[in-house]
């Protein structure tokens, strides 16, 4: 069974999402406001906009780079915060 290429890059966002919470939560103790909480779900839908822009330049069009993207968006938001 082969993944749309949509659903790999939601599976890494709801990842990223669950990681986000718990370890604002838990690990470094703050609350993250709207738009940071929700900072890998911008990133989808900034991917889901622009796929077919994507797919004409092939600079940024694979899944790999979508989902490295919302993972390093995930990770500056924590390390903000942490800091």
């Amino acid at each position: 069974m082969k993944l749309a290429d949509e659903v790999k890059v939601a599976l890494v966002t709801a990842v990223c999402i669950l990681g986000l919470a718990v370890l604002s939560k838990y690990v470094i103790n703050v609350e993250l406001d709207f738009i940071s909480q929700y900072g890998p779900v911008w990133m989808f839908m900034v991917y889901v906009i622009t796929k077919e822009k994507a797919k004409k330049s092939k600079i940024c069009c694979t899944t790999l780079f979508w989902s490295l993207t919302i993972i390093l968006v995930t990770v500056a938001i924590l390390v903000i915060y942490a800091i």
